[in-house]
């Protein structure tokens, strides 16, 4: 397990080194947020752009990936919703306690993970995640929101749904690897200008996204957040109950590959990422809870995904 453990070790020490950074006054926590968006409008569309061009998905697509990622993350959120019921919250912030669930830092922390853990050749299933999360979980919680709140008002589940398109559609997280994958349907290969210039952008994306969390966890206290026990609760549904579920769904029902139903496991796995977060940025929410379950699940996932590695080898 220690041996696991220093090898994915590597990406939980930037996160340390951007908390540091934050909790020492050296870098103030509020630009974590500029960070973030940096990240999103620059090297990370460059990143997915060009792992989505250059992939050969005839070769590696899988229908049973899609379905145990996809299917694992809905019965999460649904039991995400739950929480949020039992915590007697409203339809807003039911959705967000959803997405805290079920929300994987897949695009953030999955990619240099399992890079590390089980190699290069996971970067496009992450990416699918990353996406195919983006797509169908935010969408479904953008319009429960709307539906339930002040903006979808007088104009109805038709009006919640477009609400909910339009703001998607405008993330380039989500356009650009549909860029990336209509280059990819064309045949060409990527000037070799345009990839290297990818290449170098993208590079950025990983290391600079995990300062930003670094940043974000420093924000909040540690042992503050851990005595909520509905972080406790979410955190623990998110690295626990998410991959079990996950796990359940790719060997004994669907019986995939090992190596391909390990991937889906630790996606499963990540941390909450920062969908949830700026859910309540979006309809004014209190996000303690939220905070405090993305500070509880990025710290304990160095021990929860460790685990997964050592219990369930390649």
């Amino acid at each position: 397990m220690f041996g696991t453990l220093l090898t994915i070790f590597p990406v939980f020490l930037i996160i340390i080194a951007g908390y540091s950074a934050g909790r020492l006054g050296l870098v103030p926590t509020e630009s974590a947020q500029a960070i973030s968006k940096m990240v999103i409008w620059v090297p990370l569309p460059a990143l997915m752009f060009r792992i989505v061009a250059t992939t050969d998905w005839h070769a590696i697509w899988d229908g049973d990936f899609a379905i145990s990622s996809l299917l694992g993350s809905c019965i999460l959120f649904a039991a995400g919703l739950a929480i949020g019921r039992w915590r007697g919250l409203n339809t807003v912030d039911m959705a967000v306690d959803g997405l805290n669930a079920s929300y994987s830092n897949a695009a953030y922390l999955g990619l240099p993970m399992l890079a590390m853990a089980v190699g290069p050749q996971t970067s496009p299933y992450v990416l699918f995640a990353a996406t195919a999360t983006l797509a169908s979980l935010f969408c479904i919680a953008v319009v429960l929101a709307e539906m339930a709140s002040g903006h979808g008002d007088g104009h109805g589940p038709r009006h919640a749904v477009l609400q909910a398109l339009s703001s998607i559609i405008r993330n380039p997280l989500l356009v650009s690897p549909m860029l990336g994958l209509l280059w990819w349907a064309t045949g060409w290969k990527l000037p070799q200008v345009a990839d290297r210039f990818l290449e170098m952008v993208g590079n950025a994306a990983s290391p600079t996204a995990l300062i930003g969390i670094g940043l974000l966890l420093a924000q909040r206290s540690l042992w503050q957040a851990m005595a909520n026990r509905f972080v406790l609760a979410l955190s623990f549904l998110k690295l626990v109950i998410h991959p079990l579920v996950t796990a359940v769904i790719a060997l004994p029902i669907l019986h995939m590959p090992r190596a391909l139903a390990l991937t889906a496991i630790l996606i499963a796995a990540m941390p909450v990422g920062t969908g949830p977060f700026m859910m309540t940025g979006l309809y004014a929410r209190d996000g303690a809870v939220t905070s405090g379950t993305i500070l509880v699940s990025t710290v304990m996932s160095v021990f929860t995904i460790t685990a997964i590695l050592t219990f369930f080898p390649l």
